[in-house]
């Protein structure tokens, strides 16, 4: 199960960053640059999620989340997928590191507790620092993106916010001029996140069901 599970994360991953099929002028909703706001996304109403990137091959929705949604309640489902897809991708690497690699709390003795106990052992003197750590975190994203409470309606993106742009970038990834290449981008982003979400969630169920950590299953 989990080898099957590791070998179609790593075929997500592959297939994330192969080139997606180039729109033309007469179907695209983005601009020939980023140099504004919202990353050369222009909303295009006849376009799924009004021409956000995120569904390079094809636009599935079966549960209908962005049927009859407004600009601003798609941007609020975007900006909550982009940010579930980091922690994923994050939670992905995190089982593998915390679980079979040598750490401060854990010492050097590999294998470790598995990952889905590993927060509960942590002392108050290690948690409270990560908790304030988030708490820092999702105020930022909060002052940044999101209107202020009895400004406008609550749970709101600002009008000139782009979904899950925190400016922090500090490896220069983003592409600054070029639409298409930051379309391509988000697309990655998106399909790994999506991926690694679906992996964390069987490695998850498979520690709670067997007792054992994701390689100790894989026999390593």
């Amino acid at each position: 199960m989990m080898k099957l599970t590791l070998v179609s994360a790593m075929a997500g991953y592959a297939a994330a960053f192969a080139p997606a099929p180039m729109q033309s002028s007469s179907s695209t909703a983005l601009r020939s640059s980023v140099g504004d706001n919202l990353n050369g996304w222009r909303p295009n109403q006849d376009l799924p999620c009004y021409g956000l990137p995120g569904a390079p091959y094809s636009f599935m929705d079966p549960l209908g989340f962005t049927k009859n949604k407004s600009i601003s309640e798609v941007k609020r489902i975007r900006e909550a997928e982009v940010m579930h897809c980091r922690v994923g991708m994050m939670a992905f690497m995190g089982y593998f590191i915390g679980e079979s690699t040598p750490t401060i709390f854990y010492g050097t003795d590999v294998h470790h507790t598995i990952a889905n106990n590993q927060l509960a052992e942590l002392p108050i003197g290690l948690l409270l620092p990560l908790f304030l750590g988030i708490n820092f975190a999702e105020a930022y994203r909060a002052t940044k993106g999101w209107n202020e409470p009895g400004s406008k309606s609550l749970f709101s993106i600002r009008e000139s916010h782009y979904p899950g742009d925190l400016g922090f970038d500090p490896l220069g990834l983003k592409p600054v001029d070029n639409a298409q290449a930051f379309a391509e981008m988000q697309d990655g982003e998106l399909n790994n996140g999506r991926m690694a979400m679906l992996a964390v969630a069987v490695m998850c169920v498979q520690e709670q069901v067997t007792g054992h950590g994701v390689l100790e299953n894989l026999g390593f």
